[in-house]
């Protein structure tokens, strides 16, 4: 489930977009527009199928406001300096947005209060494009970091390509490994404190656990150090792109950093990611075939099961995704340019607010 991006026209807010499953959500003058992804284009979706139910939340109200870094940062070497001073911290980093202000923040604290940093990446082979560990590479090195890349196990990856097929909604195997890979790192390099940048925005289950995690102080929970855990995206955006920071998947349209092939991805963001390729895209569609005619070949077609990504969902739910169809207008459409302008809008515009609430 993605939160509500703002998107501009010539620098004023014209509304909010996300993603959820295979639909974009625009809310705009006051409602919301439903566009069911199908090939280049979003068809304009009534709602109220099996599978929109199964997959909707109601978004949480956004938030428009900016960041103050300087006074941020003073804010947490009061409350948590003492307790970094002299200590050693590991930084999940993926050089998404949300990892990647999280390190700036961090970078700045370290300077001031004195304690070691140490980010690291965790890569997901097959899965995964190798492009994305040298964007990784590049942000952290403009911050001054050497950056730690670790990856997940390539014969358990094989292994289970081969015995589950692609990582689906319910059963991300590959998320085990990727998170085996990080604890391996964890033994070794020995922290004091780990850094993960999540934030309250992006669902309603991660505002309550997040909430309850840093009632008590801010910024640090146990020994989890999180800087930006209450920043509303665009605040996050606007620091990177005044910082030089901006992941390119980012100027492209898609909405998040993430594996090519993570089932949580929907088919709008599918079809940019082919402009990524994998090292090896043979092995992929030979675990997909498998999993097709294990699971899925009374379901669909091959073609539809690989041309709609069938493997992200249950074959139930892959039943209902083809139904969806039915359920979109045959008038209104939402142009794949039209779209990518919406989610890159915050990355390349200098929104023009009439208000706005310091964070």
């Amino acid at each position: 489930m993605m939160e509500y991006y703002p998107f501009f026209r010539e620098g004023r807010l014209a509304g909010f977009v996300r993603t959820f499953s295979d639909y974009l959500e625009v809310f705009a003058d006051g409602s919301s527009r439903y566009y069911l992804w199908e090939g280049d284009w979003g068809l304009l979706h009534s709602g109220g199928t099996t599978f929109f139910r199964a997959f909707y939340e109601p978004p949480l109200e956004p938030r428009i406001s900016p960041v103050d870094l300087e006074e941020r940062v003073a804010k947490a070497a009061a409350a948590i300096g003492d307790k970094l001073r002299g200590r050693h911290v590991l930084v999940d980093f993926s050089g998404g947005k949300d990892s990647s202000l999280n390190l700036l923040l961090i970078s700045l604290l370290s300077e001031r209060v004195g304690f070691r940093v140490t980010p690291v990446y965790v890569h997901v082979p097959y899965l995964e494009p190798p492009s994305s560990v040298d964007h990784a590479e590049r942000i952290a090195g403009k911050l001054g970091y050497d950056l730690e890349v670790v990856e997940a196990n390539r014969g358990q990856m094989l292994f289970y390509l081969s015995r589950e097929g692609l990582p689906r909604r319910g059963s991300r195997w590959c998320t085990s490994l990727k998170m085996r890979a990080l604890r391996e790192a964890r033994r070794r390099l020995s922290p004091d404190y780990e850094a993960r940048a999540e934030r309250l925005a992006e669902s309603g289950k991660r505002m309550e656990r997040l909430s309850l995690a840093f009632s008590r102080s801010a910024y640090i929970a146990g020994k989890t150090l999180n800087l930006v855990y209450d920043l509303p995206a665009l605040a996050v955006a606007q620091v990177l792109r005044e910082r030089g920071l901006v992941h390119p998947h980012y100027l492209d349209g898609l909405p998040r950093v993430s594996c090519s092939l993570c089932p949580y991805r929907s088919l709008y963001e599918l079809t940019l990611s082919k402009a990524y390729p994998l090292e090896d895209e043979g092995l992929v569609e030979h675990a997909a075939r498998m999993q097709f005619r294990r699971l899925y070949s009374a379901v669909s077609q091959w073609e539809e099961f690989w041309g709609y990504a069938l493997w992200r969902f249950t074959p139930s739910a892959a039943r209902w995704r083809l139904e969806e169809r039915r359920a979109a207008g045959a008038g209104e459409l939402l142009t794949l340019e039209e779209a990518r302008s919406m989610f890159r809008s915050m990355w390349v515009s200098e929104p023009r607010l009439e208000v706005v609430e310091r964070v």
